[in-house]
């Protein structure tokens, strides 16, 4: 891993922890010297972007981390137009539509309008989960340049051929017929369908709907159909240059 991908890794772990970061921990989950862990904490910590947590010997966001949400709600390709589209999916399915991004290890929910019905699924702005579970992050995962999707299959089930070899299959099934679908991998009874959004020839969010499977089940033709036509376009909006 070159060092400015392990400086992002500790970047990102550390923001979406959900708690302080203990350097050894950083050092176990991300597979990176614990010696490089802390050269890169003190980098981190110069400009702000990291700075010691209350909790003795943990790390946590920095200062410079205040000026990310206002610069992302001005200036993000995501914008209102889009708002509008993911409000129109949420209104015409009865269910929580989502925009998902993804950096080398978890998913992260740009954007969310629930169901106005009273028993719905939903995401929290900002909520992480990692790649290999749900239709958000496999269907992230599926248009990672291959070398990383590898690593990260490898990663994920080390010493298991068989499992990289059905997570790989289904990576490519999600290519080929252009949307993930899963049920309750990451909270049960959830049903989830992803659509790519691409910014020129890249993936880079993903549209999502999330509803409970007992009632999606019945319309899964249906509703994928409407969240590979928002995906579109947003896809159109964000690349009007």
């Amino acid at each position: 891993m070159k060092s400015t991908d392990r400086l992002l890794n500790i970047l990102s772990y550390i923001a979406s922890c959900g708690r302080p970061a203990f350097p050894k921990n950083i050092a176990s989950e991300l597979n990176i010297p614990l010696s490089t862990v802390y050269r890169i904490l003190n980098i981190l910590m110069s400009w702000e972007f990291v700075t010691p947590s209350k909790l003795y010997g943990a790390y946590t966001l920095g200062a410079q981390s205040l000026k990310g949400q206002q610069l992302h709600q001005a200036y993000s390709i995501f914008g209102p137009e889009c708002d509008e589209v993911l409000r129109e999916l949420a209104e015409a399915t009865g269910e929580s539509a989502a925009i998902i991004a993804a950096d080398y290890t978890e998913t992260i929910c740009i954007k969310m309008v629930e169901s106005t019905q009273a028993l719905r699924c939903s995401f929290l702005t900002g909520r992480s989960n990692d790649l290999i579970s749900g239709a958000s992050g496999k269907t992230l995962l599926a248009h990672k340049p291959l070398d990383v999707r590898d690593g990260i299959v490898q990663r994920a089930f080390p010493n298991n051929a068989g499992k990289q070899k059905a997570l790989d299959q289904e990576l490519n099934q999600i290519i080929e017929q252009g949307y993930g679908i899963t049920v309750g991998e990451i909270d049960e009874g959830v049903l989830g369908i992803s659509a790519p959004i691409f910014r020129y020839q890249s993936v880079i969010a993903v549209v999502t709907l999330m509803a409970p499977y007992f009632r999606g089940k019945d319309h899964q033709q249906v509703l994928t159909a409407m969240i590979l036509k928002a995906a579109k376009s947003i896809t159109l909006l964000i690349n009007q240059d």
